[in-house]
């Protein structure tokens, strides 16, 4: 076995978040100074993170939908886009061997958006943005061309994590709902550990997966070509 197969893109990403304990985290510090593909995919996955991270935080928010039906001025503008498409591209010729959930994923190229997979991101403790994605979830799922193979999560983070909360969100009812239709629902793990840090219990409604940061949902689907709207 390579000393690079010995790490996994789970574990590189932990180091690079500064989450492994330090017996684990100097084992990596050797391997890479050994092996340079190694130390390869650690930079590359450093400077995607960062470029997404910087794109998706400047992610406008959407315009009022038009009488005709659609969002005024498209889900991005062009200048998020072209970041994150430099962002993705700025890594052509990296395969992921393992991604978050073991799927192969192929980021030689910024991936044109799908029309049947769709990620929303609500980052506001306002129960209008709130409302906001639920409806637009809904819209994706049942309305007009919908598609049988359509695909839709919602994570939240920051102030949206409100929106997963069983003791602050107005919405169980319609996030169960849209839960049985498939929708899956992530609530950001770091948002939630720095609110833990702060002495506050988080409950959570039984729909909410925790499994991900709301960064590492966005990079990931992004990569997979998935259409993104912050809302």
């Amino acid at each position: 076995m390579k000393k690079d197969d010995m790490v996994s893109d789970e574990q590189l990403s932990a180091f690079l978040d500064g989450e492994l304990e330090s017996e684990e985290e100097n084992r990596i510090f050797t391997l890479s100074e050994k092996c340079p593909e190694l130390d390869g995919r650690l930079c590359r996955q450093r400077k995607l993170k960062e470029l997404v991270q910087h794109a998706y935080r400047e992610v406008p928010e959407p315009r009022r939908r038009d009488s005709r039906g659609g969002p005024r001025g498209g889900l991005f503008s062009l200048a998020a886009a072209a970041v994150l498409a430099l962002a993705i591209g700025l890594v052509g010729g990296w395969i992921a061997s393992r991604s978050l959930d073991r799927e192969a994923v192929a980021t030689s190229a910024a991936v044109p958006a799908s029309q049947n997979t769709w990620l929303l991101h609500v980052a506001s403790a306002d129960p209008a943005r709130m409302q906001l994605a639920l409806d637009r979830a809904d819209e994706l799922m049942n309305g007009a061309g919908a598609s049988a193979t359509r695909r839709v999560e919602i994570v939240a983070n920051e102030g949206g994590l409100d929106l997963l909360r069983s003791d602050r969100s107005p919405f169980a009812d319609r996030i169960r709902e849209l839960a049985e239709q498939d929708v899956l629902f992530f609530a950001c793990n770091r948002a939630i550990e720095r609110l833990e840090e702060q002495g506050v219990e988080v409950h959570l409604l039984p729909e909410a997966n925790t499994h991900y940061s709301a960064l590492d949902r966005v990079v990931y689907r992004m990569q997979q070509g998935w259409t993104y709207q912050k809302i």
